[in-house]
């Protein structure tokens, strides 16, 4: 039944997204240039007429639509893995041109925005510590669940285990929260680098002309392999 379910999953995000890998490159260019107003705006770049509460609200829709590629980041991610997973081409154009495979350069350009897309509503939000004190929390609250009762009475005629327990979420979070940090600190640089303005606008024109040459022209700005 599970492996049934799989599939069907699979299937219907074939057919949904990695079947258009054209159409969600494109999707990405129109995501790049919100960055690039969001940005403008944010840093004084690109000033909207009105009065300044007037900007801040263009500001304040622009967040919450970049807030919402998280979710399209990932299935953006998604895309990118299945197409050259599965070997998919990106459209039926394309097909027939080159044939019923996936395009190098459309499936890369599709992971790297999708964790861009994915990361860039995270910036502002303290990650690694929030993974470090959820690790932290479990590995203290499941080392509490696993010691026997004995066990933890005879211990706390020694020593109060809410002080161990403290110290390994203490230990746990700490260890836990530098290594991601230090993970994602690259992974931040790209997408931080990516929605600079300047680069944004160069994003954007490289998904729409991409996306578009190959969704509709059947051809890709390099083609590798």
């Amino acid at each position: 039944m599970l492996t049934i379910l799989q599939n069907t999953f699979l299937d219907a995000f074939v057919n949904l997204f990695a079947d258009s890998g054209a159409i969600m490159l494109v999707i990405c260019g129109l995501m790049a240039l919100l960055w690039f107003f969001y940005e403008g705006v944010r840093r004084g770049w690109v000033k909207p007429k009105g009065e300044e509460w007037e900007r801040d609200k263009v500001s304040r829709t622009l967040k919450v639509m970049i807030g919402l590629g998280i979710i399209l980041g990932v299935i953006t991610l998604l895309t990118g893995i299945v197409t050259m997973v599965m070997n998919i081409r990106p459209s039926i154009a394309y097909e027939n041109n080159y044939g019923a495979h996936f395009d190098w350069l459309t499936s890369i350009a599709l992971i790297v925005m999708g964790i861009a897309m994915f990361l860039k509503p995270l910036e502002d939000l303290p990650l690694a510590a929030l993974i470090g004190l959820a690790a932290g929390a479990s590995a203290a609250l499941l080392v509490a669940l696993i010691l026997p009762a004995n066990f933890i009475e005879a211990a706390n005629g020694y020593v109060n285990m809410k002080w161990i327990l403290f110290g390994l979420f203490a230990i746990i979070a700490t260890i836990v929260g530098v290594a991601i940090k230090f993970w994602l600190s690259s992974i931040e640089a790209i997408s931080k680098f990516i929605s600079w303005p300047p680069m944004a606008l160069i994003t954007a024109a490289f998904c729409l002309v991409q996306g578009f040459l190959v969704w509709i022209g059947g051809h890709t700005l390099i083609l590798i392999g």
